[in-house]
């Protein structure tokens, strides 16, 4: 199948309609496509919480850690991180997001997925830590800054901020000016919050919980210096990696190792 030229299409809607094109990119902006349901890793145990939403556990007993993957990613990209903190005694709930995996909807948004994490801690009681992938990350930040209680917090390869994502996807749909505010609007509309207020700057004064930030500098999705900013902010250390990318840093051996160690409080 021939691969459309999206950016001379969206710059041609842009220019024809712009309120077409803004409710095009609102539209891949929070529609999941391809929804991922593959089987459950071994070793993992399939949870549905009461409102719900479905994820994946790993570890029978110990302190709660509450994982959050990233847009159209899926509960099992966590299978390595679960394993190794199950080994040290631990439990890893990793959460199918809204409209992802085994959980319900069609639609979602930063918000969104920052609310579930909310009702799934609710459910679960104390948290030991929360981490989060890419959306995941930034939404784990917003929970964070909204009351979610975790001792530790570990954000991994995740924007410093909505309005930066929602930039970048409008320049590569090719976007006008006009067509990229009336998107930037549809968004503020659907998550009752201004695309800027969805910045570490303007949430970290409200995060206590010390912070690893785990980023590539070869991450093509999100750039490095958004974790340098959520590093800054938060007072958090930063982990930098090359040549992992945006996804196989949640795979790479000394990446889970380090990430384990951090978690792990009882080890030091």
């Amino acid at each position: 199948m021939t691969r459309l030229p999206i950016r001379p299409l969206g710059r041609l809607l842009g220019a024809l309609s712009p309120e077409l094109a803004a409710e095009l990119a609102r539209f891949l902006a929070t529609r999941p496509m391809g929804r991922s349901r593959r089987p459950d890793p071994e070793g993992a145990v399939p949870v549905t919480f009461r409102f719900g939403l479905a994820g994946l556990r790993w570890g029978e007993q110990g302190p709660r850690v509450l994982a959050l993957h990233g847009w159209q990613g899926r509960a099992s990209q966590f299978r390595g991180l679960g394993e190794r903190l199950a080994a040290r005694g631990y439990q890893l709930i990793a959460l199918d997001a809204p409209a992802h995996g085994r959980s319900p909807g069609r639609e979602a948004d930063p918000v969104v997925f920052a609310d579930a994490l909310q009702e799934v801690a609710a459910e679960l009681g104390p948290l030991h830590a929360v981490v989060g992938h890419s959306m995941g990350g930034a939404s784990a930040l917003l929970a964070l800054s909204r009351g979610l209680d975790a001792v530790r917090t570990v954000a991994i390869a995740a924007p410093a901020g909505l309005a930066g994502v929602l930039a970048r996807m409008s320049r590569g749909l090719g976007l006008p000016e006009p067509a990229r505010r009336r998107f930037f609007e549809k968004m503020h509309r659907r998550t009752g919050l201004a695309p800027e207020a969805l910045d570490i700057d303007q949430l970290a004064a409200r995060i206590a919980q010390p912070m690893l930030v785990v980023h590539d500098h070869d991450d093509a999705v999100i750039p490095f210096d958004d974790a340098r900013r959520i590093a800054r902010a938060t007072q958090g250390e930063l982990l930098a990696t090359r040549g992992l990318g945006h996804r196989a840093v949640l795979h790479d051996a000394a990446v889970l190792e380090h990430v384990a160690g951090f978690i792990d409080t009882r080890a030091a």
